[in-house]
């Protein structure tokens, strides 16, 4: 093999390695391009979900207390009888329904400390007694049923 030879082969090896680093680059640079373009698709997945939930619990706290208000209505159509008062709790109550707050069930359900708060025990039994209303939101815990548990 004279010089010339040589010299084209180490041309043409020269040229194939920067050839295939080149290559490589391409593809690692790829391929960090699809990585990056996968994160930022779950970052938009994962803020559209914080946005959702920011705006299904946004209306929480006037939620509580317009509950405050039902909680007053009711012992009024408790103590005045024929005053009403039924017509309106219930519109209170389908205005609940319709932004996912839910009357958390106490009668034959066993006390659960995440969705009940014991007020008063008593013996005589194994039930609970209402003492004040519960409510969910959209499965959420928002106020607690406060219960009477009787032994």
């Amino acid at each position: 093999m004279n010089d010339e030879d040589k010299k084209i082969k180490e041309e043409t090896q020269t040229e194939t390695s920067e050839v295939k680093e080149s290559t490589d680059k391409s593809e690692e640079y790829l391929n960090n391009w699809k990585r990056e373009r996968a994160d930022f698709i779950n970052y938009k997945k994962d803020e559209a979900r914080r946005v959702e939930e920011f705006v299904r619990f946004a209306n929480e706290d006037v939620i509580l207390e317009a509950i405050e208000i039902v909680d007053d209505l009711e012992i009024a159509v408790k103590e005045l009888k024929d005053m009403g008062l039924e017509p309106v709790v219930k519109k209170f109550k389908d205005l609940f329904k319709k932004y996912g707050v839910e009357e958390i069930v106490v009668s034959g359900q066993k006390f659960n400390p995440e969705l009940h708060e014991a007020m008063e025990t008593e013996l005589g039994g194994e039930k609970m007694v209402q003492i004040r209303t519960g409510y969910t939101m959209y499965g959420k815990v928002i106020r607690p049923s406060r219960v009477k548990i009787i032994k």
